[in-house]
């Protein structure tokens, strides 16, 4: 088999014995890796600070150089092994507690892993510069992830480009924790999409961009991209619907979030998503909006079950813009939707959300009548803990409208729930103390 010739500077074509001394073959060569004889030089390198030169741009011979641009099948394996060997030297290091020494050896690799093509390149530049994170390299993290711009420059020059590169480069500035570079290369994936024509591949880029600012808590960069894919899908629904599994790398998210698949948008995640990021940006009408339409799709799927704690988000972002006819409005509504389906949790939940909306109104009528349905559906759906909640509430209210004697009797009623649960009586007795104090000075 044909060894692969490297060389240590430039070779004189004119003497052969110089050649001949300057070419290795592969065997000795991973004999002296292994035996570390390559790297004595190199033992405990200073660490990389700001004025130190860039270790990727480093311009010193190399043993490992091949001699030829353009390698053989043979040379490329054999130049792709002396590489791994050097990546697990590396590793090795690291894992002893010489970061300086191992990082010296992986940009070692990552100069020579040029001469095996871009795509080689990148990934191990996106292998290596997980590791620069997750190790808190901030210095070589930055000179790794200048070299992929570098090399996203370079397939934006080329005419035409290089597309088939892009999304290794996403994945990989993804890696690098490097959001505008992450989404600047999906967007371009994104453009060529839509020249394309191709809806299914836009869907899933703008899940994968608005899941970036999501991660990086840009919610105002985030809502416009989800408006954009919930519009794509309203309009090709069948197209989606039928589109339930696609083959998609997985995608790193960023600001430390872990690869992540991107399976293929739905019109209820996108939506649900829509009304998050207005939710977190503290934009209540349009996460309302949002939430409406949810509510629409979800009565469409037949999923009623689904829409009572939508209700009760959109009655409580009414009560957040102070619509207190709206909110309470929509509370009743998740109300009455959540009871003919058994749903008693969501349903007194609501039930407690409009009474505490009336409470600070001081509508004490209203609020009463409330905590006397929600009473009767914690009976019927054998909730103690809710009942004696109840209860209190129920006492509470009546003791604001100095009502003792009244307040007094839902507290006793309350204590005997709190008897047989186990749970509170201590509470309960003072509250009946407390309110006999004042039947006492009242009377």
């Amino acid at each position: 088999m044909q060894n692969l010739m490297f060389r240590e500077g430039m070779p004189n074509r004119g003497n052969q014995n110089l050649r001949m001394r300057n070419s290795v073959p592969i065997g000795c060569l991973l004999f002296w890796l292994c035996t570390g004889s390559i790297a004595s030089a190199q033992t405990n390198p200073p660490a990389l600070d700001q004025f130190s030169p860039n270790p990727l741009e480093v311009t010193t011979p190399d043993p490992l150089t091949p001699t030829n641009e353009s390698l053989s099948s043979t040379q490329r394996e054999e130049l792709t092994a002396a590489l791994d060997r050097l990546n697990l030297e590396a590793a090795a290091k690291l894992q002893a507690g010489d970061g300086a020494g191992a990082f010296d050896i992986w940009f070692r690799e990552l100069r020579l892993r040029r001469y095996l093509g871009p795509a080689a390149e990148i990934a191990a530049l996106s292998r290596v510069g997980s590791v620069a994170w997750s190790s808190s390299k901030n210095l070589e993290l930055q000179l790794i992830t200048k070299r992929l711009q570098a090399i996203q420059k370079q397939v934006r020059s080329q005419v035409p480009a290089n597309t088939e590169l892009l999304p290794t480069l996403a994945a990989a500035f993804g890696q690098v924790r490097a959001k505008g570079p992450t989404v600047e290369v999906y967007q371009e994936i994104l453009d060529n999409a839509r020249q394309n024509q191709d809806i299914l591949a836009q869907g899933q880029l703008l899940k994968a961009i608005g899941q970036i600012h999501i991660n990086w808590l840009s919610y105002d960069k985030a809502g416009p991209v989800y408006e954009e894919l919930a519009t794509l899908i309203q309009e090709n629904r069948a197209l989606f619907a039928a589109n339930s599994v696609v083959t998609n790398p997985a995608v790193v998210a960023g600001n430390g979030a872990p690869p992540q698949p991107v399976t293929p948008p739905t019109e209820v995640d996108t939506l649900r998503q829509l009304a998050y990021v207005y939710q977190q940006s503290k934009q209540p009408l349009k996460a309302i909006a949002a939430r409406e339409k949810l509510a629409s799709v979800y009565l469409n799927l037949q999923n009623p079950s689904a829409i009572p704690p939508l209700k009760i988000a959109i009655a409580t972002d009414y009560q957040t813009l102070g619509q207190i006819n709206l909110a309470a409005q929509y509370y009743q509504e998740a109300y009455n939707l959540a009871v003919p389906i058994q749903q008693y949790a969501q349903a007194s939940e609501a039930l407690d959300k409009l009474a505490l909306l009336y409470r600070s109104q001081k509508q004490w009528e209203p609020t009463l009548r409330i905590y006397q349905m929600q009473l009767l559906l914690e009976e019927r759906a054998y909730n103690f803990y809710g009942l004696m909640n109840a209860y209190d509430n129920l006492g509470q209210v009546y003791q604001e409208m100095a009502d003792y004697k009244k307040a007094l009797e839902a507290y006793q009623k309350g204590l005997e729930v709190a008897k047989r649960l186990g749970h509170r009586q201590e509470y309960f007795d003072k509250k009946i103390i407390k309110v006999n104090k004042q039947l006492q000075r009242t009377s």
